[in-house]
């Protein structure tokens, strides 16, 4: 009888054992992060890292650089792994996302949280990119890094000179031969070219490309979705790139953006298109020998007013999440004011315009109100989800045409062909 009880009370304790190692611990939270490498890739990782330090939540990062990012994310949602939950989306890019229903819809996951949508404080031309149909439709990302290009140039030369501040694409052709034929000896002892630009074949042609082809008068497509970069005034805008390219260094068909920026740090060239990420760099002395002597302000004009291509990041949830109600946690935490402003604070442009005006940032980052104005009447890239195959023919033609391959109107006549073969083979 003894031996019958000490069975039985051994099998209960082997049971309640056996059940006490199926009952888990609660499972820890955890998002997994797809992010470029760089310095924008950098703000949203310290970001992560804060957030986990404040809710627990584990935030796995998967990094790649710029050239791999957009394949790897776009390969893994139509996979649907549910590898990520939060993706960085350069703006180009969302439309094939979002043409493709890759990613999650965030206004009911908003609408949960008592909000209609996102708060009035975002850059309207920044939230604008973050739906499709473009301006109007459902809400698919929130920005993160408001990037629009800016104009800068050697404000110490424009007063040498007397020349007038660059208003218009005329005012930058005179500033750029007069500078070119009159300053011989640069602040690193060479001769300081008038203008400098990207020329090198995909996406470098087509963004220093744009602002004039926009202010010229050009579109890339009419209104029945045609492609229409050879008009009188696409050519027309080419042939100008060509005589600034006149007052330019020697080689800068294949220049990209490193050779810009290094030009215009050593003080060898004196103007051009870029972005707000190197306006750091000229006030570090290990970097400038123009610290003092850079002005930045809004896209010249033409017939048209000057634009500035936008180039935010945005971030979003793909579609195949199982935790898209904690990822949207995240994308509100990250994208507010407070710590958007530390991301600001690290050297990444805001999209709230609060951030513009604050007082701390402003002092310490001098051209915010030429990039507020600069991002508020931005224009982004065709809103086409066949873009990046777009713009890498189109850049190819274009670098022909400032490497003396092609003359003008035959590089777009050979474009807009080009282009036109891209959306046959996608209908």
């Amino acid at each position: 009888m003894r031996l019958k009880t000490s069975l039985t009370l051994l099998i209960v304790l082997c049971v309640a054992s056996s059940t006490c190692q199926r009952n888990p611990q609660p499972v820890k939270k955890q998002l997994t992060l797809a992010v470029v490498s760089g310095v924008e890739g950098d703000a949203l990782k310290q970001a992560a890292a804060a957030y986990q330090s404040q809710t627990g939540t584990a935030m796995n990062i998967a990094e790649f650089p710029y050239s791999n990012l957009f394949e790897k994310e776009l390969i893994d949602l139509k996979a649907r792994t549910g590898a990520y939950d939060i993706i960085m989306l350069d703006d180009p890019w969302f439309p094939r996302f979002a043409y493709e229903q890759l990613m999650t819809d965030l206004t009911p996951l908003l609408q949960k949280r008592g909000q209609s949508g996102p708060d009035a404080d975002f850059v309207d031309t920044s939230i604008a990119l973050c739906r499709h149909p473009y301006q109007t439709g459902s809400l698919y990302a929130l920005p993160y890094v408001g990037n629009s290009q800016l104009f800068f140039y050697r404000k110490d030369l424009f007063e040498k000179y007397s020349l007038k501040p660059p208003a218009t694409w005329s005012d930058v052709l005179t500033a750029a031969k007069t500078i070119h034929e009159k300053e011989t000896e640069g602040a690193n002892g060479g001769k300081v070219y008038g203008y400098v630009m990207r020329a090198a074949q995909g996406n470098a042609a087509v963004a220093d490309f744009m602002p004039i082809f926009w202010a010229f008068g050009g579109d890339m497509f009419d209104g029945s979705g045609k492609p229409t970069v050879n008009s009188p005034e696409g050519i027309a805008a080419l042939e100008f790139m060509l005589e600034l390219g006149k007052y330019s260094p020697p080689g800068y068909a294949n220049f990209n953006a490193d050779d810009v920026g290094a030009h215009l740090l050593q003080g060898t060239a004196a103007m051009s298109i870029n972005w707000p990420a190197w306006i750091s760099s000229f006030s570090d002395a290990s970097k400038s020998k123009v610290i003092g002597k850079m002005e930045f302000t809004t896209l010249p004009s033409a017939q048209k007013s000057g634009q500035a291509e936008i180039g935010n990041w945005l971030i979003a949830i793909p579609r195949t999440s199982l935790n898209a109600a904690e990822a949207l946690e995240f994308l509100v935490w990250a994208t507010s004011a407070e710590r958007m402003r530390v991301s600001a604070l690290r050297g990444n442009p805001p999209t709230r315009k609060s951030l513009f005006h604050d007082a701390e940032l402003v002092a310490k980052y001098p051209a915010y109100p030429a990039q507020l104005r600069s991002l508020e009447n931005s224009r982004p890239r065709p809103r086409t989800p066949y873009w990046n195959e777009i713009e890498n023919a189109f850049g190819i033609f274009l670098s022909k045409a400032n490497s003396g391959e092609l003359p003008p109107a035959e590089a777009m006549n050979q474009a807009n062909a080009e282009i036109e073969k891209i959306l046959q083979r996608a209908r």
